[in-house]
């Protein structure tokens, strides 16, 4: 590798990228926006909630290195059998009394 390289590629920070992981991956749980992990020249990496900004700059989609995507359901999007699960419907129609 040239020195010109070695000078100019920055050392991966892997427990700031880690740390920033988990943080996306927990917070995208609990949000409808996405989690983007981008890089920072003070912490190494962080993670910032789509859903906190109006828009992001272009020079933090330049920095974006990984994104997860928002996990929550809105309450109309919600599969039918999430909110049935366990519930046993079925019933002789005799047996009941109204």
């Amino acid at each position: 590798m040239s020195a010109l390289a070695t000078q100019t590629i920055t050392a991966f920070n892997q427990p700031a990228y880690d740390a920033a992981f988990r943080t996306a991956s927990i917070r995208a749980q609990h949000s409808f926006f996405d989690q983007h992990i981008i890089e920072d020249d003070e912490a190494g990496f962080i993670a910032v909630d789509e859903g906190d900004y109006n828009a992001l700059t272009q020079e933090m989609i330049d920095r974006i290195v990984y994104t997860v995507e928002g996990q929550m359901d809105d309450d109309f999007d919600a599969p039918l059998y999430r909110s049935t699960a366990g519930i046993d419907l079925d019933f002789d129609a005799e047996d009941c009394p109204f």
